[in-house]
This record gives structure tokens, sequence and C-alpha cells, in this order.
């Protein structure tokens, strides 16, 4: 599989809608306490219909899991990160076909780090100075940067606590790439 940055991932989407998935997205909330975090993420689905018309009616499917991490240190790839977590992903529910369902791919990512908001992602930052980086980790040697973390009060309105990565305060994870289904995987 292979990520794409949102913008990109509009524009290069062509060829026939199929009912198939062809792009994936996940997202999370997460609460992080001093010994580790708790939360949810969910795996969503769209055909590449979504590309064109950005609508709901391109919705598929999705997985919705449980994840509980413990503080780590932080795997190379995350300068200047000031959290990290060995994950642990068990799932809820899921409204996927069998074969989507039950793929452990999507039990993914191993670890987590939070730290500053990578500059080449700068542009797509939803809070500008209040959004801290999201860095994942799927092999468990390397963080990568995936997208932001903010405080979810910032989406819903409220007062939003203390800036920075605060235990009890609960975050939104938001990627900013998607996960091409239809691309080759890469070779290592």
């Amino acid at each position: 599989m292979k990520t794409l940055p949102f913008p990109l991932a509009l524009v290069l989407l062509s060829g026939c809608a199929s009912s198939a998935p062809s792009w994936a997205f996940q997202s999370g909330a997460v609460t992080p306490s001093a010994s580790g975090l708790t939360g949810v993420q969910a795996w969503s689905f769209f055909t590449s219909a979504w590309g064109r018309a950005k609508s709901d009616e391109a919705f598929v499917c999705a997985r919705s899991q449980e994840v509980s991490g413990t503080t780590a240190a932080p795997l190379p790839g995350c300068i200047g990160c000031t959290a990290a977590y060995t994950l642990t992903v068990s799932e809820i529910d899921s409204d996927c076909d069998a074969d989507l369902a039950a793929d452990p791919s999507y039990t993914l990512p191993v670890a987590i780090a939070i730290g500053p908001v990578d500059d080449a992602l700068a542009d797509l930052d939803p809070h500008p100075g209040r959004s801290l980086g999201w860095y994942a980790s799927f092999d468990g040697m390397q963080l990568e940067s995936y997208g932001f973390a903010w405080d979810i009060a910032l989406d819903e309105g409220g007062d939003a606590g203390p800036p920075g990565w605060n235990p009890g305060q609960t975050y939104t994870l938001g990627p900013s790439f998607a996960w091409d289904l239809t691309a080759a995987p890469s070779g290592g």
C-alpha cells in the first residue's frame, strides 16, 4: 500500500468507479495519561468515486478498533517528539465484508509519537498554532509523519485545554494521507 497526500489523492484518481474499496482513511481519538494512552481508531473505506464527488455515497464500510498504548522511547523519524507509545489494537466492530474485516494489515500502527507538525504538512494543518504532529510506525522500526493531533474541543466549539500534549485531554488524530488500495505494495 502507498500513501498519498489528500490533495494529490484527489488529482490522481481516474478510471471507472467500482464498489470495491480504492481508498482508506485512518483516524482516531485518544486520551493520554501519565503511563500511556487509550482511545479508538477507525479505518474508513471508499470507492474510486470518492475523489471525483467527495461524497459519502462513495463510502463502502468501516472498521472501528480500540487502541491502548504504553509510554515508550520514540523510534527514529520524529525529531523533537515529546511523547511516544507502543500500541495494542483490538477490533470493536466492522460492517466490512469478511475478508476486509479480518485483514490484519488494518490492526496497525504498532507505535505512534506526537511532536511538532512536519514542515511538509504545514499547509494542511487544520488548526495552525494548536495542532501537533502525529507520527506512526507500521514496521516498528521507523516513524513517519502521518498527520495531525489536536484537542477535540477545537472541533466541537468548546474550550480547548492548554496547548501541547496533556494527560487527560482528548485529541483527534487526523490523517494527512489516504491509503491508495489500488497501488502495488512497494518492495522493501
